[in-house]
């Protein structure tokens, strides 16, 4: 066991080894100062132990990994990991870079801004907020930072601005790796590899495409990697548009576009006017939501339309009933029906 116990300690990076020590200095004071039995304190240190165990036996599983994959959102990267062998390590970015401020968010500062634009615009639950959100994203960028030297890595795009961003984004944050970096566009591959009928519904993000699906694109599309020149660019793309103060972004012409945060307004008013040719009442704010983002070419994410939802309601286009805390508590109409 001393010897196992040694090895895991040998393992922790600084930080969770300064965590783990001050919890111990905490058990110490409090046993101490009898502010607990003897075997609640004891039980605790045994779980502290564990810990130090665990995530020894993580790292250990870690080092099994060939290539490292990186995609936005959890989504997506559930599917990348459902479809692909162990031998892939994946790390889905919990964020949806298509809209929030994108001022310096690869330093602390421009994330502490960009959740705070989150807290106070986007209707996610405070819990999940406080306890999760910075969480999460400090844990992928971490992840990121730690993938080890010689390990190819993949970066999953598509044509939206969501991954678009994040690609760049990514890129920065891996700028002083030399490792191999391949950039697969899924909504490319996926027309190319899987023809689709006339009018079909073409793929928008690369959450919407099967597991079985990804393994196919990974295995004919994975191609070269990036050159020096074509990385260089993409940081340099990513350095300017994390000095802009826009909330949101489009994809169009190939390039990344910062419109105002209205843009999709007059969309969501068209829609609405649709669902209420069969409906002259009130309209679940859900209903209305689904149909703005199941139709859009550009995936915004439904905590934003629901912002701009709300926003509507504000300036006076929407009568409402009910409580906006999120979609499912309100109806919407609108006041000229």
């Amino acid at each position: 066991m001393l010897d196992e116990l040694r090895e895991a300690i040998e393992k922790l990076p600084e930080r969770g080894a300064k965590s783990y020590l001050f919890h111990l200095l905490l058990r110490v004071h409090l046993l101490k100062n009898n502010a607990g039995s003897q075997e609640q304190i004891i039980e605790l240190l045994h779980d502290i132990q564990e810990k130090v165990l665990f995530y020894s036996e993580e790292r250990d599983l870690e080092q099994e990994y060939e290539i490292c994959h990186i995609v936005c959102g959890e989504s997506p990267a559930g599917a990348l990991k459902a479809g692909l062998s162990k031998e892939n390590k994946v790390i889905g970015f919990p964020d949806f870079f298509s809209n929030g401020p994108l001022w310096r968010v690869h330093e602390k500062e421009g994330r502490k801004k960009r959740f705070e634009w989150v807290k106070d615009h986007i209707n996610i639950p405070d819990d999940y907020l406080e306890k999760e959100y910075e969480r999460k994203i400090a844990k992928a960028i971490e992840e990121i930072a730690a993938i080890p030297a010689g390990k190819p890595i993949v970066i999953w795009t598509a044509d939206n601005a969501d991954e678009q961003t994040g690609l760049r984004f990514f890129l920065h944050l891996l700028r002083n790796k030399d490792n191999n970096v391949h950039v697969i566009n899924t909504s490319q591959s996926y027309k190319e590899l899987f023809p689709a009928k006339k009018n079909q519904y073409k793929l928008r993000h690369s959450g919407e495409a099967a597991p079985d699906k990804l393994k196919i694109i990974l295995d004919k599309n994975m191609g070269s990697p990036l050159s020096a020149e074509e990385r260089t660019g993409f940081v340099s793309d990513w350095q300017a548009l994390s000095k802009t103060e826009e909330v949101l972004r489009i994809w169009e012409e190939n390039e990344i576009h910062s419109v105002p945060e209205s843009y999709f307004d007059e969309y969501i008013i068209e829609s609405a006017k649709k669902l209420h040719k069969g409906n002259k009442g009130f309209i679940k704010s859900a209903r209305l939501i689904g149909e703005v983002i199941g139709h859009l070419d550009e995936p915004i994410g439904d905590g934003f339309a629901e912002y701009r939802v709300r926003s509507l309601v504000y300036n006076g286009i929407f009568a409402i009933k009910g409580i906006p805390k999120s979609m499912r508590f309100y109806s919407i109409k609108l006041k000229e029906i």
